[in-house]
């Protein structure tokens, strides 16, 4: 398990090196997309103003929600960009490597690209919990709150992601449907949270668990409630157990291409 660990940061490292050589591209692409995502904190903010407090949701949360989507999405699609490259690496045949290592498929895979511009999500979100937390006056029990609840929504996002993307294994040329089912997953998440009420809120929840990346967390936060983040943590370990099992079992799936392709 150490080996994975130590096998894991040294990708992760290798992949920062060589992303950053381009010094200008990789700033650029930083804190444009940093930039780029304050748009939808204007965008929630103005909503509420124009529209009043909607289940309990003030401009506040809302900052707190931006934050929570925009880091997790950053930590994940970062570092383990691979996962979103996996339909492409299953139909161009570039998947054979990964068959080969020695080291668990899952990160190889997970590890094998990095994405600059998702270093602007984790600034950006950041910078949305450290305003959110001054606004609320955090108290130590909400910090440590929001240190779970980053984790649980990271395994969350990794979990689906690795679902969705391993739907190539079993679908021809399924690029375009893996990204149409991430959006599924994915854009809830930046949503107004108040705005999810009833059996809409139930199924954003417990099938497809868009709420529990940002919009969850941040009400956890808000109420302190430690039933919310223990069934959030429960749920994130029950995904990955999930993701696990059904990509080790669509690997079996994989037909070589019998291509020449050796990339890195």
């Amino acid at each position: 398990m150490m080996k994975e660990l130590l096998f894991v940061f040294y990708t992760i490292k290798k992949n920062i090196k060589n992303s950053a050589e381009l010094r200008t591209s990789f700033l650029m692409n930083i804190f444009g997309m940093a930039i780029n995502n304050i748009a939808f904190v204007f965008l929630w903010v103005y909503f509420v103003k124009s529209v009043g407090i909607i289940g309990g949701w003030t401009t506040y949360d809302i900052i707190g929600l931006n934050g929570f989507a925009a880091l997790t999405y950053g930590i994940i699609f970062s570092v383990f960009m691979g996962i979103r490259k996996l339909p492409d690496y299953i139909s161009s045949g570039s998947f054979d490597r990964f068959m080969l290592s020695p080291k668990s498929i899952i990160m190889r895979v997970a590890t094998s690209a990095f994405s600059p511009s998702a270093v602007g999500d984790i600034i950006f979100g950041i910078i949305c919990l450290s305003v959110y937390g001054f606004l609320i006056h955090i108290s130590m029990i909400q910090i440590i709150f929001i240190i779970l609840l980053i984790l649980f929504a990271a395994i969350i996002f990794f979990s689906l992601a690795t679902i969705i993307y391993s739907l190539g294994f079993y679908i021809t040329d399924t690029s375009e449907i893996s990204d149409g089912a991430f959006q599924l997953f994915f854009t809830p998440t930046l949503f107004h949270g108040g705005a999810f009420q009833g059996v809409i809120r139930f199924i954003f929840t417990f099938v497809i668990p868009s709420l529990l990346i940002a919009a969850i967390p941040t009400e956890t936060v808000k109420n302190i409630s430690f039933g919310t983040l223990l069934m959030t943590g429960l749920l994130s370990f029950f995904w990955l157990f999930i993701s696990i099992k059904l990509f080790n079992h669509a690997v079996k799936k994989y037909e070589s291409s019998n291509l020449m392709n050796f990339g890195q």
